[in-house]
């Protein structure tokens, strides 16, 4: 059963808000909805608290983030790793990032931690001897909903506006651990490394599980004309991503090498738009599968799997110097020699890196493009047909599929 209450939640906000506060009051909504989130089970909760020493109230509109009630979820998303990195990344990395910016004078919406949701409390256990996740493990998050963000709809992707703010944050999230980790290595080993080690991937699926993600990319490939002429070659990333999992790639190339969100698309950042419907603000959520990896990994991995398809080609050179120019821009706060991060190096990074990127980016598209409403298990009722079943993916995805090879084909990346 999900659970539908988060223990002792009293000790969590005293992390953030201080010791003086009592709870007094919490309600609690189930937020995760079948066919859209699998790697944890968010509750939203609204928390009334009173601080003992003025007897003030105050109303806490938040979400709590847990482990998966399910125990083949739980093997999928490698929990006792990646949850543990998330709860890493808010609680040492992320304060870290800080506190570097705050040295060299960065402050306003330019700190790190604007990136993301406000973090109220993280732990992985209530018992603060164990180092080991266990059923109490959470991570307690401002309500990002309650303040105007949406999630946008993956089987739609964002808007150029949303696009040019995303990116943005992307090239901020990217240098700055790059900055930490010329300035201060030392540092950089013990507070961001911890948050990027190696998780295990599909590989941990039932075998009927991972094949249906892994022919899934030839089998819709087969079905939409347009594609014929690629096939070889789409076989052969499909070949290469088989014999060599993305999880699995080498170290990489140096200076490019940063913290990586490793899954960053369409429902792992928060957007919020203005009346008129344009995107202002981007918060970016779910840093479980965070890696040490090439900026550019993330960036591919972005452009291909979230933006519309038709704004990505008609935008693909402002997105890339818009990227670079804030990736730039970030370092110079730091005083850092910025000769290796120029444009044609930073060009012969992403057109080495991309071809590595591309497996990720077409084994994605079937989760990505799950027909709405094919799945209607819970979280805590999965099946292994919630991930296998044929008819989950239909024109949306034979559409994402055509679209995206043909740009890659464009960009000579396949």
């Amino acid at each position: 059963m999900t659970k539908s209450k988060v223990t002792d939640i009293g000790d969590l906000l005293r992390q953030s808000i201080g010791n003086d506060i009592e709870v007094i009051k919490e309600d609690t909504t189930l937020l995760t909805a079948p066919g859209e989130h699998y790697g944890s089970v968010m509750l939203a909760l609204n928390v009334k608290i009173k601080r003992k020493i003025s007897d003030k109230e105050d109303d806490l509109k938040l979400v709590a983030k847990l482990i998966p009630a399910n125990d083949m979820l739980r093997i999928a998303f490698d929990i006792p790793v990646t949850f543990k990195k998330e709860v890493f990344a808010y609680k040492e990395t992320i304060p870290a990032l800080m506190e570097l910016q705050k040295e060299y004078g960065i402050t306003g919406k330019e700190l790190q931690d604007n990136l993301f949701p406000k973090c109220y409390g993280a732990r992985l256990s209530v018992d603060e001897n164990k180092n080991i996740v266990d059923e109490d493990a959470v991570l307690l998050f401002e309500n990002l909903k309650v303040q105007g963000f949406i999630t946008e709809d993956r089987l739609k992707g964002f808007d150029v506006c949303a696009a040019r703010v995303i990116l943005k944050d992307l090239a901020r999230f990217h240098a700055v651990p790059i900055a930490l980790k010329l300035l201060k290595p030392q540092v950089f080993k013990e507070k961001v490394l911890p948050a990027t080690v190696h998780n295990k991937g599909l590989e941990q699926l039932p075998e009927e599980v991972g094949l249906a993600f892994h022919n899934s990319i030839m089998e819709g490939a087969r079905e939409v004309p347009e594609l014929t002429p690629y096939l070889d070659r789409i076989q052969k990333v499909v070949d290469g991503g088989a014999a060599l999992p993305w999880v699995n790639r080498e170290n990489p190339n140096e200076p490019w090498g940063t913290m990586c969100h490793a899954d960053f698309w369409v429902s792992n950042t928060m957007i919020r738009k203005d009346e008129n419907g344009v995107t202002q603000e981007n918060k970016i959520v779910d840093l479980q599968l965070m890696r040490y990896w090439s900026c550019c990994c993330d960036l591919v991995f972005f452009l291909y799997t979230s933006i519309i398809n038709s704004v990505l080609d008609e935008h693909f050179e402002e997105f890339l110097k818009l990227y670079h120019k804030e990736f730039i821009d970030t370092l110079s706060m730091f005083n850092i020699d910025l000769a290796p991060f120029s444009w044609n190096n930073f060009l012969k990074e992403l057109n080495e890196t991309a071809p590595t990127e591309l497996y990720h980016v077409l084994i994605m598209l079937k989760p990505i493009c799950t027909e709405r409403g094919k799945v209607t298990n819970s979280s805590e009722e999965f099946q292994d047909t919630d991930w296998s079943r044929k008819d989950l993916l239909g024109p949306n995805h034979r559409r994402k599929l055509k679209d995206t090879v043909l740009a890659l084909v464009k960009r000579e990346w396949m």
